[in-house]
């Protein structure tokens, strides 16, 4: 059995498809594209698939991770189901994770989501950067923000630590406590990455090491080298390089 863990981005209209639903978006179109799954047991086996932490119906995202349990994997496998997969839905990394069990490197998924970045703007704000910074700046200060910068002239980038239990709509519920915006029409919400804590090594500062290496297209053609060998260190991150 091979354990093999992918990120995808979910952009467009995908993003309107809800979190329970997204095993099936991958459980289908892999079984279109001929992969071969490892199936739950029990009366209704299932393709055995993990999702990391919930995304709130609506916000795209860039990097989400999952695992899946496989018979067999190559790349060209990875190709065809990257093909397969309905509109907005694409492959950004993919990689073989080994371990013996009970060690570091066997935990489970969520396990290894220990922080999320998001871009966040104000739609009928466009100079609305200081309000947003004096509003992330209050929730770092309560410890509900682990870190924000500005991304570009537009947005600001945050930190959320733990993102099975703190989610981009807590930003919004915020938002709107302060009457800063009505409701999500006001808010651009954006989920760049779910990984690990790592350190900027250009400033410091903390940022998210992605869960698998990402591919330099952002589409399975560069896969191969990933899904034949053992999980290796991811040097990209969503603000700086990492370490």
């Amino acid at each position: 059995m091979l354990r093999i863990r992918l990120t995808y981005a979910k952009r467009g209209r995908a993003c309107f498809i809800p979190h329970i639903a997204i095993p099936s978006v991958f459980s289908r179109s892999g079984n279109r594209a001929g992969i071969s799954f490892q199936l739950s047991e029990g009366f209704s086996p299932r393709p055995r698939i993990s999702l990391g932490p919930e995304l709130p119906v609506g916000v795209p995202a860039l990097s989400e991770p999952l695992e899946v349990r496989l018979d067999s994997f190559s790349a060209e496998d990875l190709l065809a189901w990257d093909r397969a997969l309905p509109p907005g839905f694409f492959f950004t990394g993919a990689c073989r994770v080994n371990g013996e069990p009970g060690s570091a490197e066997a935990r489970s998924l969520n396990k290894w989501c220990e922080v999320s970045s998001c871009l966040l703007a104000l739609r009928r704000e466009p100079s609305g950067i200081p309000l947003l910074e004096s509003f992330l700046r209050e929730l770092k200060d309560r410890g509900e923000v682990l870190f924000f910068e500005p991304a570009d002239s537009w947005s600001v980038r945050c930190i959320l630590e733990n993102p099975a239990q703190r989610s981009p709509g807590v930003l919004v519920k915020e938002l709107q406590k302060r009457g800063i915006i009505e409701g999500w029409p006001d808010i651009f919400l954006l989920r760049e990455v779910v990984g690990r804590l790592g350190v900027s090594e250009e400033t410091g500062a903390p940022c998210v090491l992605p869960l698998t290496p990402p591919f330099a297209t952002g589409t399975g053609r560069d896969a191969e080298e990933d899904v034949s060998g053992e999980r290796t260190p991811v040097a990209g991150c969503s603000s700086s390089e990492c370490r």
